[in-house]
């Protein structure tokens, strides 16, 4: 018989949403659940940290702390929707996926918003960087971060753990 999994918890010790289906990314996916898509981990980047996940009723936050000189922590947001406009369009990270930035400066330091917009939800990542360091940063964040396919997530689920993501 298959569980329901909870849907809200708060870990701030840093547990990282790995990029693999199990618990931790079953409660994310049950923040968002109109979400075709869920943000998770693939890897940190030598000398980044991630930390502050707190996924409850229509949200997830996370933070990813780059251990350099000038970086500032990257805030990442799942939610239902966004507000995208002004963003612009940039190559998208998964299929069905529109991707987007919006500077806020770019000098003497690189801010902004990168969104991930899909049928049912929104990932935001705030950054703000030092000119210099911030192009090995912006491709490290682009590494960091992953998109699992809630459809991919509920199968595995079901299979390896008898358990239902939306029941």
């Amino acid at each position: 018989m298959a569980g329901t999994l909870v849907t809200a918890c708060s870990n701030p010790t840093g547990s990282l949403p790995e990029c693999e289906a199990g618990p931790r990314l079953a409660t994310i996916a049950q923040s968002v659940p109109t979400a075709a898509y869920v943000p998770c981990v693939e890897r940190l980047a030598a000398g980044w940290t991630a930390g502050n996940l707190d996924a409850g009723r229509g949200s997830t936050r996370f933070a990813l702390r780059p251990h350099r000189s000038g970086a500032r922590t990257v805030k990442v947001a799942f939610e239902e929707s966004c507000d995208a406009r002004r963003a612009t369009p940039a190559p998208p990270r998964a299929e069905g996926v529109r991707t987007s930035i919006r500077l806020e400066s770019v000098s003497p330091r690189y801010a902004g918003t990168i969104f991930d917009v899909f049928p049912g939800g929104c990932v935001t990542y705030r950054f703000d960087f030092a000119r210099g360091p911030h192009i090995a940063l912006m491709e490290e964040l682009g590494d960091t971060v992953g998109l699992f396919s809630r459809r991919q997530l509920r199968v595995s689920l079901q299979d390896q753990l008898g358990v239902e993501l939306d029941g």
